[in-house]
């Protein structure tokens, strides 16, 4: 009888797995494709490349979380962008006023075309930042925090694709 009720609670359980969407975004994007050009680093501070492997991430992003395909031009959606700032500041301070944790921030500026239907062209900025301990030298975790801030910075513009604002 115990085992019958397991195996009920388990098909249960199971079947609630199917509505997961996995972060893909399939149809709420009216595109067949697009493309990214190289993000231009205007920030001082960002280590040299930074803004093509944004957009390296960003592309690998994109292709993987919709059905668009990539191309190199006449995209049906074509995103520009700077890497306008990146810097740290301190997060949270102790009680004798020394940094806890530090924050990595990164400031980008997009630009979309919407081939399709310029209503759903934009320009935005957004912000992403990412924590570490205060002991903790900047370039010995430099590359998780980015990994981190580039991951919230293409949801961010997957976000603004899908959202038809």
């Amino acid at each position: 009888m115990k085992t019958g009720i397991w195996l009920i609670l388990i098909l249960c359980g199971l079947s609630s797995c199917e509505s997961v969407g996995y972060g893909m975004l399939d149809n709420s994007i009216d595109a067949d494709s697009f493309s990214v050009e190289i993000f231009e680093e205007q920030a001082a501070n960002a280590p040299a490349g930074y803004g093509a492997n944004f957009t390296e991430f960003l592309r690998d992003f994109l292709v993987s979380r919709s059905k668009m395909k990539l191309k190199n031009d006449k995209a049906d959606i074509e995103i520009t962008g700077k890497i306008k700032s990146y810097f740290t500041t301190p997060a949270a301070v102790q009680s004798d006023e020394v940094a806890a944790l530090n924050s990595l921030k990164v400031s980008i500026e997009v630009s979309v075309i919407n081939n399709k239907d310029e209503k759903q062209s934009f320009e935005k900025n957004f912000n992403q930042f990412s924590n570490y301990e205060s002991s903790s030298d900047l370039s010995s975790v430099e590359d998780a925090l980015l990994e981190d801030i580039n991951e919230k910075l293409s949801q961010d513009i997957l976000s603004q694709l899908s959202s038809n604002w």
